[in-house]
């Protein structure tokens, strides 16, 4: 996979083309958590991604989110009241081409296996790390932009 030299800024970050944003769902139960991965993302995004987040509170209200809006990425909680975030990222990954991104205090092994059965792409222990979640911005950015070609 080779990318343009363009593409990517000065420290190898690759740089979102203008007008084009990163659009970035957060699903949680906790108004303060996705009020956080809000403020975080953003931040982390810098002047490496033009990012558009905007946040759910539930399985339920993700899918529906989703079906009606074009999202690259979702960081969905995996314990929520109702529609759990691995039934409702089964149900989005069967509906929708986007990177799943589960982020959870469950650290078992059998809680990593049962997310990526349910369809996610990545795994992310709370407290997320910055750099977990620069990666999986990174990801997402480049999978995006080399679909584009």
């Amino acid at each position: 996979m080779t990318t343009d030299a363009a593409a990517l800024d000065s420290v190898g970050n690759l740089a979102r083309p203008s007008g084009e944003a990163l659009r970035v769902l957060v699903v949680d139960d906790s108004e303060a958590i996705r009020m956080f991965m809000r403020s975080k993302l953003t931040a982390l995004a810098g002047g490496n991604y033009d990012l558009h987040v905007e946040t759910a509170p539930s399985g339920e209200a993700a899918i529906t989110c989703c079906a009606t809006n074009p999202y690259d990425l979702v960081f969905m909680d995996v314990v929520m009241p109702g529609m759990g975030g691995l039934e409702a990222c089964r149900q989005i990954k069967a509906a929708h081409a986007l990177r799943v991104a589960m982020v959870s205090s469950l650290r078992a092994p059998e809680d990593h296996a049962a997310a990526h059965q349910a369809g996610c792409d990545n795994y992310l222990a709370k407290p997320v790390k910055d750099a977990d979640l620069s990666a999986v911005l990174r990801l997402t950015s480049l999978s995006k932009l080399t679909a584009r070609r």
